[in-house]
């Protein structure tokens, strides 16, 4: 071995990759590409190389000279092709490898889609649960209210009742008033003048009453409303749920042909497919059973209706026999508003309902009716005292 280390076989590889480049293997060229090494060495080595070549090739040097580089030609040719053949086999083999590497990637890819998928269809069956359960915590609100709205209603209907015995209790006491005023006028005047003043006070506190049950009236009105557009609300989340449930449907569907590919993953996606039927099974019952809900509250909005039409019948009743029992009082009884005192109109009909203004002077008519002059901010309006309250 030479001093500087390089072996026969690193000069065996130089000289065949000369030979294959078509150079001379000279010393000089061995050196040049190994870098390193003395001529002497590598001049012994090359020799040595070229006496085994002559005896693999059966004694070269005894054939011709033209036939020794014909043999060493087709030698290095058959050396070259193998190497050829060496790279395409690994080149081949290199691209197989990439080609399955990429469908295991895609594969793996397609994969994680379809967990993807899986667990936003999950999250979206979630969040609808959540939606139904703050429709029942509403529905729930809304028969606590409804349940009040009907007690309110059973004492404000007790409250009429007090009011109608009242009123047949100032109707006898006016009938007896009158049979005094004929036969005792003269004698007990006196009695006459209080009992009509104390009528008279009674009288206002019914009209005051009567008011207070008609804003009431208005209130629950408004209460009515406010629950028919709870209602409307809960029907637009119905319908909501209902097309929740149908997307859910569709992308089930979808689900199913894009995992026709993977086998294994398949099955173990129609088992989450099946649970997600089931959950959305589940959820088109619990609409189901909202409906009816929604449906047993539009019968007591209707009974509601109902008590409300008879309210208001009661109301107008009353209003009649006020008005037979007003005239009878008119003609005795003195102004209820006096000069320069501030009135609300309360008559929801007039233009200045709701509007304060204040008495100017008051007329007496032969029916016995009084209308007052009020001014608001200059403008005079003659009204009548059913049209006008204290403010």
């Amino acid at each position: 071995m030479a001093r500087d280390g390089i072996t026969k076989l690193q000069v065996q590889q130089v000289r065949i990759a000369l030979i294959a480049q078509g150079r001379h293997p000279s010393v000089e060229a061995v050196r040049a590409e190994l870098g390193t090494g003395s001529n002497t060495t590598i001049l012994k080595y090359l020799k040595e190389l070229g006496e085994d070549e002559k005896g693999r090739l059966d004694d070269l040097g005894a054939l011709s000279d033209e036939l020794g580089q014909l043999v060493g030609h087709l030698a290095r040719r058959l050396q070259d092709e193998a190497l050829q053949r060496v790279q395409h086999a690994e080149e081949r083999h290199t691209l197989a490898l990439q080609e399955k590497l990429q469908q295991l990637d895609t594969q793996g890819r397609e994969l994680n889609s379809s967990y993807e998928q899986c667990e936003t269809l999950q999250q979206q069956l979630r969040d609808a649960l959540a939606q139904i359960d703050g429709l029942k915590e509403a529905r729930h609100q809304d028969a606590l209210q409804i349940a009040a709205m009907k007690t309110e209603m059973h004492h404000l209907t007790l409250k009429l009742h007090d009011r109608d015995t009242q009123i047949q209790s100032l109707e006898a006491k006016h009938t007896h008033a009158r049979q005094a005023l004929e036969h005792y006028r003269e004698s007990v005047k006196t009695n006459r003048e209080q009992e009509l003043q104390r009528h008279e006070h009674q009288v206002q506190q019914l009209q005051a009453e009567l008011r207070t049950c008609q804003q009431i009236i208005s209130v629950k009105q408004q209460d009515y409303t406010a629950v028919k557009e709870q209602a409307q609300e809960l029907t637009l989340q119905l319908k909501y749920s209902q097309d929740a449930a149908a997307a859910f449907e569709k992308q089930l569907t979808f689900l199913k042909e894009d995992n026709n590919d993977l086998r294994r993953q398949q099955q173990i996606n129609e088992a989450e497919l099946s649970e997600l039927k089931h959950a959305v099974g589940a959820r088109m019952q619990e609409t189901q059973a909202l409906t009816e809900q929604l449906n047993t509250m539009r019968g007591a909005e209707q009974t509601w209706l109902q008590e409300k039409s008879a309210l208001t019948a009661t109301l107008a009743t009353q209003q009649q026999l006020w008005q037979q029992l007003a005239p009878t009082l008119d003609a005795s009884k003195p102004p209820i508003f006096a000069t320069g005192e501030d009135v609300l109109v309360t008559d929801p009909e007039s233009r200045l309902y709701n509007k304060i203004g204040q008495i100017t002077r008051y007329t007496k008519r032969s029916d016995g009716s009084i209308k007052y002059s009020v001014s608001f901010e200059g403008e005079i309006c003659s009204l009548s005292e059913q049209d006008i309250t204290l403010a």
